[in-house]
């Protein structure tokens, strides 16, 4: 490995990515860039390379893979793409911890247990260099800006660029890019290599994205638009059969969910107002507007799981709501998730993915946003942003119930809006693995009506 990355580059990544002054990667990826050109097109040792048969995926959470349902939407959805054009495919799933691996063979892939701590670029070029992966997808989400981290940012970007350093075709999946990015990332996403293809999965990222990097990208939409719900479990059949008894009493039935990260910092006061405003809305909505609701987690990592919200909002609405609240208290799959919001008459979210799978079945989505990211996949549908409410405006008065109340009297004419707009957001959605398929993509310009560019 020593002869595979020269000794400048691999001292100064290593010191870069271990620290967290964030400084400009430019020398360093000029140096990187001159060894990859030497070793473009080629395999292992100069032999050529295979056909197609080998997929490597970089989660934006590789220490827990399978309790985000939002990286397992994308992962679900993309490769389940790939392997419809190429049966025989191996996808290799990225991980950081033994417990992230053997989720991933849960799922049916092989991990490649290479994100630990300390990062070791050179580990991961050692592992590349022996599973020689034809194709790559990296899942950028909502990381790559630099919001969480930009030292994990620049970790993905450069495994991307290293993936098409050994001639694999790489798609970075639709990503949200916020309006304040973290400036160290520019020269890294600037000097990536051609071959990496980025997509943002909204217009607004879009042209955040272009006025910060100056670098192509395309417009697509989040990819997990594309996983196939799953309506045949034994879990979506009972949660079917209590919604179907709810709709029998002539209620409307809306899937709620908030979560803690909807604060940056952990704000357990906040969290607990945001509960017991949440409580007196629903129970006063229920009695008077005639609404039932499935209290519904999209995401299970421990710190950060949505039922650390949802279970005490359960407590205080099962003894005045009774049959009126469902808390659906056991993990789904990210495909029985979808299946259940196409059940509903509507979803308020705080979580992205949980807002995409619904809108994929049709249903409309009133979201509690955060890091400015919601307004882009709204305007993929062309859907008010009145229905976005921040969370410092969930904690006013009685901002919250007004906002419920808005979205029970629009949300049959926003449902329309969504399953109009639907044919054409799958489009955009395809367009993340069309690079690797080699296909061009139909692009849609931002503006009322949405022309074909």
């Amino acid at each position: 490995m020593k002869q595979l990355i020269p000794v400048p580059v691999r001292r100064q990544l290593r010191g870069w990515l271990n620290s967290a002054k964030n400084t400009p990667l430019a020398l360093d990826l000029l140096e990187l860039r001159r060894w990859q050109i030497a070793r473009k097109d080629v395999g292992v040792n100069g032999a050529p390379r295979n056909n197609p048969r080998r997929l490597v995926v970089l989660p934006s959470d590789p220490w827990s893979v399978h309790q985000s349902r939002g990286d397992e939407a994308m992962i679900e959805a993309a490769t389940g793409e790939m392997k419809r054009a190429y049966p025989d495919l191996e996808v290799y799933i990225v991980t950081a911890t033994p417990a992230a691996s053997e989720d991933v063979r849960a799922m049916g892939f092989k991990p490649l247990e290479l994100w630990r701590q300390p990062f070791s670029y050179e580990t991961v070029a050692q592992e590349l260099s022996l599973t020689r992966p034809d194709f790559g997808l990296v899942l950028g989400a909502d990381v790559l800006d630099g919001y969480y981290s930009p030292v994990d940012a620049a970790r993905m970007l450069l495994v991307a660029d290293l993936m098409a350093a050994f001639g694999a075709k790489v798609s970075v999946l639709g990503f949200s890019f916020n309006s304040r990015p973290a400036k160290a990332l520019r020269e890294v996403f600037r000097l990536l290599d051609p071959g990496v293809v980025l997509n943002l999965r909204d217009a607004i990222s879009l042209q955040r994205f272009d006025d910060f990097a100056r670098k192509r990208a395309h417009l697509v939409a989040d990819a997990a638009f594309m996983l196939t719900p799953q309506p045949d479990t034994a879990a979506v059949k009972r949660i079917a059969a209590a919604i179907a008894e709810q709709r029998a009493q002539g209620r409307k039935v809306f899937v709620f969910n908030i979560h803690p990260m909807l604060f940056k910092k952990p704000e357990p006061a906040k969290l607990r107002q945001m509960i017991g405003l949440a409580a007196g809305a629903m129970e006063r909505l229920s009695r008077e507007h005639n609404a039932s609701w499935v209290l519904l987690a999209h995401d299970y990592r421990p710190e950060i799981a949505d039922d650390n919200c949802l279970r005490p909002l359960a407590e205080r609405l099962e003894p005045l709501l009774g049959e009126c609240v469902h808390h659906v208290d056991q993990p789904l799959s990210a495909g029985a998730i979808k299946a259940v919001v196409g059940l509903v008459d509507g979803v308020i979210t705080g979580r992205m993915h949980l807002a995409i799978a619904a809108l994929g079945q049709g249903t409309p989505v009133a979201a509690i946003t955060y890091q400015d990211k919601f307004q882009g996949l709204f305007a993929h549908f062309g859907v008010s942003e009145s229905l976005l409410l921040s969370p410092s405006q969930f904690l006013l008065g009685d901002s919250f119930e007004e906002f419920l109340l808005h979205f029970l009297g629009t949300h049959e004419s926003v449902g329309a809006q969504v399953r109009q707009a639907l044919p054409g957001v799958m489009d955009l959605s395809r367009a993340n693995i069309a690079p690797l398929l080699g296909e061009s993509a139909m692009r849609i310009v931002p503006e009322a009506g949405g022309k074909v560019a």
